[in-house]
């Protein structure tokens, strides 16, 4: 949106010498708006038709009842996730998922097929995705953790009274844990299980992995960090010990025992990352990585 021209019509429909001439409508001779809308200098970008932060507050939120969806997608660790993104401004906005590619399935609602054999899916991965104005895409994203050399849920090879932390992992033809789809850690990447992410933890997991964390308690945390680097309930008890007096801070907008992951998906264009010129703002939004205990809630 640029203000400027919405400021000009907002002028003109209460200007008061124009409303004792026409009044409220404007469908009499010379009574139309006369607005230009070149030079086009937009300062607010939206997604969903909410700008950060106002994207990420609950779908049907009471502040804005007219824009009824959220920017924020929810999916567990295996699941897949369809984007539908529809081009609706006036530029080309680099649409940029972290986290994972995005498998392009089709463009304007034609599917994207190989050549070779016309049932094959062909569209390609791609890191930044450009909307182009009146043109769409449609996409595949997918998660699962793979590769990532340490245990996302932080379990342990020593014994522990803290049944989440001894969760088996037995790998099926593809390496993953999809034995018992009910479990908390279904559709972990065995290969690294067990697998430890600090070199010197603070808490109740094994030494010996490839990064060094700041302790919890000193460390500054935002609203989006849930506490711990690990998925699944109890993960913050285990990686901060349970003297620790560190609370996550998520815990206002989520379950307390939710430990979930927030990738940020966002316009590449600097510029539209910004509100007014102020950062964060903009075409900002975060894909949620839940562990599977937590249900989302796919009603609206």
């Amino acid at each position: 949106m640029d203000s400027n021209i919405h400021n000009q019509a907002y002028a003109q429909v209460n200007d008061p010498v124009r409303i004792a001439a026409c009044g409220i409508g404007a469908t009499a001779p010379g009574c139309s708006l006369q607005v230009p809308t070149e030079p086009y200098h937009p300062s607010y970008f939206m997604i969903n038709g909410r700008s950060m932060p106002d994207d990420m507050d609950p779908n049907y939120a009471v502040e804005y009842p007219n824009q009824p969806y959220n920017g924020d997608p929810h999916m567990h660790p295996g699941e897949l996730v369809l984007l539908r993104v529809i081009g609706q401004g006036r530029w080309q906005h680099p649409f940029h998922q972290h986290a994972n590619h995005t498998r392009i399935l089709a463009r304007d609602g034609n599917l994207i097929l190989s050549p070779g054999n016309p049932e094959d899916l062909a569209g390609r991965l791609e890191f930044t995705t450009d909307t182009t104005p009146g043109q769409a895409f449609d996409g595949i994203f997918y998660f699962t953790g793979r590769g990532l050399n340490w245990d996302m849920y932080a379990h342990e090879a020593k014994t522990s009274s803290d049944a989440n932390a001894n969760l088996p992992c037995t790998p099926d033809a593809e390496g993953y844990n999809t034995g018992a789809p009910s479990a908390i850690n279904y559709f972990e990447w065995c290969q690294d299980h067990n697998k430890p992410l600090q070199v010197a933890p603070f808490g109740d997991v094994a030494a010996g992995g490839p990064a060094t964390l700041p302790d919890p308690d000193i460390f500054t945390n935002g609203n989006w960090y849930s506490g711990s680097p690990y998925l699944g309930p109890d993960a913050t008890t285990r990686a901060t010990g349970p003297t620790s007096t560190f609370l996550p801070a998520n815990t206002q907008a989520n379950p307390a025992n939710e430990r979930g992951w927030a990738f940020m998906w966002h316009s590449h264009n600097e510029r539209e990352i910004t509100t007014n010129n102020l950062f964060p703002g903009g075409m900002f939004m975060m894909m949620l990585v839940d562990s599977r205990e937590f249900v989302i809630d796919e009603q609206n």
